[in-house]
């Protein structure tokens, strides 16, 4: 009877043991081998009860896991329903709102031929920097109103600010202000100072800079007659200047169509013409122009610039293999001016969207655009400071190096088309060094 209870009573405290401390597993081992010596076990009875005790310790051991594992599960519950319950006793404005910017670090060389063949050169340290906000006016979202911020000057072709002037610190401005209307989901009404809805292939600048946001009224249509494929028409009236003086108002309408169709799943292309009609633009001047259109004596453009315009791309997407795109595109325009009156861009790019690291993009285009092909001071200010009667290259490399930050590599070399016997078609150089922040 003794033995019995010595028994019960060393197996209750091996258990307990064994239960409450599982780091006691040696001390274990030395109590059985002494019941086993005492001949109170055998060897066979001593390794069962081994075996008994360690799968004791591991189902409590998996208990012990799997109540911790439900404990934290609550908690996140709990900090999650904590949080949303603090973002509900915000305003419900607030949770219509959509913020968006981006930042940019240049650094930039410059290198021109002038006329007489003597050259100057400029190196620049430059940033720009964009904030904008969306708000939805109502649920459904057919009434918005959108504003942005940028760096810069009062130039519409740029929001560069340059490393200058002792640290001095430049004023924000109005990058853009407008509303919209989407009465259906085919149809938006924009006013105000907006975002170009004007379509360009491969978003190619050879008419306008991408900084340009336009004033006036859009009205956007855009119509599916497949799953993938659509057709879209830009109606537009911008004010190009409104002047106070003897000069009328300068106005532009647009009117662009065109048909996208993403045919497959890897092919698709993009075809849109349209024309631009302005009005009170000869005799005028404009305080931005680039100063080489055609004028006449007194300083005063001599034509409407009413312009035709064609732009198209196709491509293939979503390739097997390391290059899963590959772009070809092309732009031409013509104007009502007497002579140098066309212009045109063709290029391709290829590599892979830029959506994460090492992610990659190469790009080669080459434009002309004759001295009265389109305003002055509406193209791309990059390529031979945005002047027309320019023709040249471009080169650019894209690198990813996290989801939105982007390395950037563009490389102009542009010459003028149209010059004076026995003088230099004045060569120009333009490196630009980007890193590109998005938020």
């Amino acid at each position: 009877m003794k033995k019995i209870t010595l028994i019960v009573c060393l197996m209750g405290a091996l258990f307990f043991s064994i239960g409450m401390v599982p780091s006691n597993a040696a001390e274990v081992d030395v109590l059985i081998n002494k019941l086993v010596e005492k001949g109170l076990l055998s060897q066979e009875e001593a390794g069962q009860l081994l075996k008994e005790m360690q799968k004791e310790g591991a189902r409590q051991e998996t208990t012990v896991k799997e109540t911790a594992e439900e404990v934290a599960k609550e908690t996140a519950k709990k900090a999650v329903k904590k949080e949303s319950e603090t973002w509900a006793k915000l305003p419900k404005w607030v949770n219509r709102l959509h913020f968006k910017g981006d930042f940019r670090l240049r650094y930039q060389y410059q290198d021109k031929e002038k006329s007489d063949g003597t050259k100057t050169k400029r190196n620049r340290g430059r940033y720009r920097w964009r904030f904008g906000v969306v708000a939805d006016m109502t649920k459904d979202q057919k009434v918005q109103v959108g504003f942005g911020l940028a760096s810069g000057s009062g130039d519409p072709r740029s929001t560069n600010q340059t490393f200058t002037n002792s640290f001095e610190t430049p004023d924000a401005r109005i990058d853009y202000a407008y509303a919209q209307y989407k009465p259906i989901k085919q149809v938006k009404i924009i006013g105000g100072q907006m975002k170009n809805p004007i379509y360009f292939a491969s978003k190619q600048d050879l008419t306008w800079d991408s900084d340009i946001r336009p004033q006036g009224i859009s009205v956007p249509l855009k119509f599916n007659f497949a799953e993938k494929g659509y057709v879209f028409v830009t109606p537009a009236w911008f004010i190009l200047s409104e002047f106070k003086a003897e000069e009328e108002t300068a106005s532009m309408g647009v009117l662009q169509a065109g048909v996208g169709w993403d045919v497959t799943d890897h092919f698709w292309f993009k075809f849109a013409p349209g024309y631009f009609f302005n009005n009170n633009v000869k005799g005028n001047q404009f305080e931005y122009s680039s100063g080489s259109n055609t004028r006449d004596a007194n300083g005063d453009l001599i034509y409407e610039y009413n312009s035709f315009t064609l732009d198209g791309e196709f491509g293939w997407q979503n390739l097997p293999g390391y290059i899963k795109l590959v772009n070809v595109f092309g732009q031409f325009i013509s104007s009502d001016a007497d002579n140098d009156s066309k212009g045109w861009l063709a290029g391709f790019r290829f590599g892979q969207q830029i959506k994460k690291l090492w992610d990659w993009q190469f790009r080669y285009s080459y434009r002309y655009l004759e001295r009265d092909a389109w305003l002055d001071f509406l193209p791309d200010s990059d390529a031979y400071g945005g002047a027309t009667n320019a023709k040249g290259h471009e080169v650019r490399f894209n690198l990813g190096l996290h989801k939105n930050v982007v390395f950037a590599i563009d490389y102009y070399n542009m010459r003028k088309i149209d010059y004076a016997s026995g003088h230099s078609d004045e060569p120009e150089n333009l490196l630009q060094v980007d890193m590109n922040f998005k938020f």
